[in-house]
């Protein structure tokens, strides 16, 4: 392919790129979501700085977003036709036209890759550093600052994508998920071994805070994934297996759920059945686990105050109700059982009963690990108990009236993220902040919570009830 012919390609990729965003997120909705974002981060960044967080700790927090985000990214180019199709409906994508068209799958997928890390790097990770630039001070200052951080977020968000793409060759090459999640541990051990653990910031800006730096961590990330692209094996797939008949037993079990049990029944087993299976949650609702523990660290660091463990694990732990039924309306859409005699409220109901039994030991697990890891009193760890109840309803409530079977494409409409934003940080923002005026709550305080948690649960299950009648008359609208 010569030169001419990738630059042509690159162009044809980003179009189809822009095409499919604006169609799906609504044209100039989308359009306006890097702005959206540029505001919440500005917003935030100078809220944590007022209170007394030190800038440096909210520019680490921001650069593990990227970082993370560039781990999620790097999956792009590898997602089967069939999940393809169940987000985009029949659509032939140029990304999987290599088998139709003398292209090499693996230039292809190269320059598709190429193309991902200069979009999201402009359109996303760009708003992002614009936002956190903020604090630096004037417009002058704000300048310097947003050149600097564009450059630090991107070789992150460069180096999340080129560690997926590695792991990814890996797995077609033979090596198995239990062997990558041992070089992970056995890299996190070596960190902490090592004391870097409690310094992550200080690597970060080790790797980025200096022109060698920065330069090393852009060749070694452009290196990693020239290698990984080089070996990956574009014709590994997975042997066909023969499943046992789960769906009757499983079904017969979920028989006092009512009508919908078969529904249910579905949408589990396709959830198990699917990569990663039941641990999809679990490892989603571990990660934001992960992050407000490392952000009650900081904020600890900071201010010397460590805020009352169950309240604010029970709010924030809410939040995976989001990927949770991510994960539970990954693989169908309404338009699938349109042709059935279902109704589509029936279909939501189905879809919450999955989420709450998918969803409660998710977060039941690293909830209680979070209370006897910080020593929680039992006062606090019941009335977070309460609150993580009554806002997981909430955040589900919120997420289904606002998308629908699309939680992930609603994301990118700046309107529907302003208001689920907005409706978050309604309930999330006065209970984090109770957790850090008492540390031990009053009775008084935890009855306040409580009633509050079950007031607030009560708007997430009423905004369900009315999101099976609003999605209907939208579908069948067409």
């Amino acid at each position: 392919m010569t030169g001419t012919s990738t630059r042509a390609l690159v162009r044809i990729l980003f179009l189809e790129e822009w095409r499919l965003h604006t169609e799906l997120f609504g044209g100039r909705r989308f359009v306006a979501f890097p702005a959206v974002i540029a505001a919440l981060v500005a917003v935030c960044g100078i809220g944590l700085v007022r209170t007394g967080t030190d800038p440096d700790a909210v520019v680490f927090g921001v650069s593990t977003l990227v970082f993370a985000f560039g781990l999620y990214s790097g999956t792009a180019g590898f997602v089967g036709d069939d999940m393809l199709e169940n987000a985009l409906g029949e659509v032939s994508l140029l990304l999987g036209s290599s088998a139709m068209l003398p292209l090499s799958e693996r230039r292809l997928l190269t320059v598709f890759l190429v193309k991902d890390a200069l979009y999201y790097c402009l359109l996303f990770v760009l708003p992002i550093a614009a936002g956190v630039s903020v604090l630096a001070g004037g417009p002058l200052e704000w300048a310097s600052a947003l050149g600097y951080h564009w450059l630090l977020l991107s070789l992150l968000f460069v180096a999340g994508m080129a560690l997926t793409v590695a792991a990814i060759t890996a797995r077609t090459r033979g090596v198995s998920g239990r062997t990558l999640a041992g070089v992970v541990v056995l890299g996190v051990g070596t960190l902490w071994v090592g004391g870097f653990l409690g310094d992550l910031s200080g690597l970060v800006a080790a790797a980025t805070g200096s022109v060698g730096g920065s330069l090393v961590l852009a060749l070694a990330s452009c290196g990693l994934a020239a290698l990984s692209l080089r070996w990956y094996d574009p014709t590994d797939s997975r042997p066909t297996t023969t499943a046992a008949d789960r769906f009757t037993g499983l079904n017969r079990r979920l028989s006092t759920v009512g009508p919908e049990s078969g529904l249910v029944t579905k949408t589990l087993l396709e959830l198990g059945r699917s990569s990663g299976g039941y641990w999809k949650p679990v490892v989603s609702a571990s990660i934001l686990f992960a992050l407000v523990t490392f952000l009650v660290g900081v904020v600890r660091d900071v201010t010397g105050v460590e805020p009352a463990p169950g309240i604010f694990f029970g709010g924030v732990l809410g939040l995976s109700a989001f990927t949770t039924y991510n994960w539970v309306t990954q693989f169908d859409s309404v338009e699938e059982y349109l042709t059935y005699p279902i109704d589509v409220a029936t279909l939501f109901r189905a879809k919450a009963v999955a989420f709450v039994v998918v969803n409660t030991p998710a977060v039941a697990v690293p909830y209680a690990g979070a209370v006897l890891w910080f020593g929680a009193s039992g006062l606090d760890a019941a009335v977070g108990a309460v609150v993580l109840a009554g806002y997981s309803l909430y955040y589900y409530g919120l997420t289904v009236y606002l998308a629908g079977f699309d939680p992930n494409e609603f994301l990118f409409d700046g309107v529907r993220f302003s208001l689920f934003t907005a409706g978050v940080a309604l309930v999330l923002v006065p209970t984090l902040v109770s957790g850090f005026v008492a540390v031990s709550p009053s009775p008084t305080l935890a009855l306040a919570l409580c009633l509050s948690s079950v007031l607030v649960g009560g708007v997430g299950v009423a905004l369900l009830s009315r999101a099976g009648t609003r999605w209907r008359e939208i579908y069948h609208q067409g």
